[in-house]
């Protein structure tokens, strides 16, 4: 299956989630990381569909195309919509990730 053809519009998750049972939830995934791929896994309740908004972080890394790409990828995602918000739940998962980096690469360093 390429995965790739479950990143539709918002419009057309809606109207196949429909009345269902489903979860969205929003990030930048940007960068995706295994933490945000186990969080994503861990979310929906059995039987709920899964669907990701992929939002813009002020300078990202990875176009957004591609950070939906890469989150439509995962199993536990049934759809990937793009979005224009900035706000991300993810916020905090990618804080810690960029605080590690830096807290390493000081020690790597000698600071």
């Amino acid at each position: 299956m390429d995965t790739r053809s479950k990143i539709i519009s918002p419009e057309e998750a809606r109207r196949r989630t429909g009345d269902s049972p489903a979860m969205w939830v929003s990030g930048h995934f940007d960068p995706l990381l295994a933490e945000h791929a186990r969080n994503l896994r861990e979310r929906p309740a059995p039987g709920q569909t899964l669907v990701v908004e992929i939002t813009n972080p002020e300078r990202p890394l990875l176009p957004q195309r591609a950070r939906a790409e890469l989150v439509a990828a995962i199993e536990a995602v049934d759809y990937v919509v793009l979005g224009n918000d900035a706000h991300s739940a993810d916020a905090s998962i990618t804080e810690r990730f960029i605080q590690h980096v830096l807290q390493r690469h000081r020690s790597e360093r000698g600071e």
